[in-house]
C-alpha cells in the first residue's frame, strides 16, 4: 500500500513531537527515526524531501525564537536601565524632602542603608603593607577581605580606611 501525503505528514508531525518532548535529544528514540528512514524504499525522495523540510521549519523556529528571545532581552534590559533610574529619582525625591520612611496605601517605601560588609576605600595603595595584599603574577593587589577584617579591629592599615555603607531605596 502507498502512503499518502497525509500519513506522512502525520509521521513528520509525530516525529517533530517526538523530538520536541525530548528538548532536541534523540538518544533512546534512534530507532524509530531508523525504522521511519527504512520506509524510505517505497518513497525515498518524496520523504527525504519532507524530512529535509521539517528539519528547515524547525531551524526556521528556532531561529524565529532566538531573535524573538533577543528582542525581549532587548526590552527587558531597556525596562531595567529604566526601573534603576526612576529609583534613584524617587529616593533623591525623598531624601531631598528629608523623608526615609513612607506607608503607601500598597507600599513601604524607605531610604534604608545597604546591609553586608563596610566598603574598603584604599585611598594609597602604595602605602598598603604587604602582609594586607595579595601577589599575583606581575601585580600587587591589595586584599580588602584582610584590610576590613583589620580595620574593624581597630588596627591600623597605611592607605586605607572603611567607608560608610551606601543608602539605596527599599521598596517592599
Amino acid at each position: 500500500m502507498t502512503r499518502t501525503m497525509l500519513d506522512i505528514t502525520e509521521d513528520l508531525r509525530a516525529l517533530d513531537d517526538l523530538i520536541t518532548e525530548r528538548d532536541g535529544d534523540i538518544t533512546g528514540v534512534e530507532e524509530s527515526i531508523d525504522a521511519w528512514m527504512a520506509e524510505l524504499d517505497k518513497d525515498l525522495k518524496g520523504k527525504v524531501d519532507n524530512y529535509c523540510a521539517l528539519l528547515t521549519m524547525m531551524n526556521a523556529r528556532s531561529s524565529m525564537r532566538r531573535e524573538e528571545s533577543e528582542r525581549l532581552n532587548r526590552l527587558a534590559a531597556t525596562e531595567e536601565r529604566s526601573i534603576e533610574s526612576m529609583r534613584a529619582r524617587l529616593k533623591f525625591a525623598l531624601e531631598a524632602r528629608g523623608v526615609t520612611k513612607l506607608d503607601c496605601p500598597r507600599y513601604k517605601v524607605g531610604i534604608v542603608r545597604n546591609g553586608g560588609a563596610a566598603p574598603v576605600i584604599i585611598e594609597s595603595e602604595s602605602a598598603i603593607p604587604e602582609t594586607f595584599c595579595r601577589v599575583m603574577p606581575a601585580t600587587r593587589v591589595p586584599d580588602k577581605d584582610k584590610i576590613r577584617e583589620a580595620l574593624a579591629k581597630d588596627l591600623s592599615v597605611p592607605g586605607a580606611r572603611l567607608g560608610e555603607r551606601t543608602m539605596r531605596l527599599s521598596i517592599r
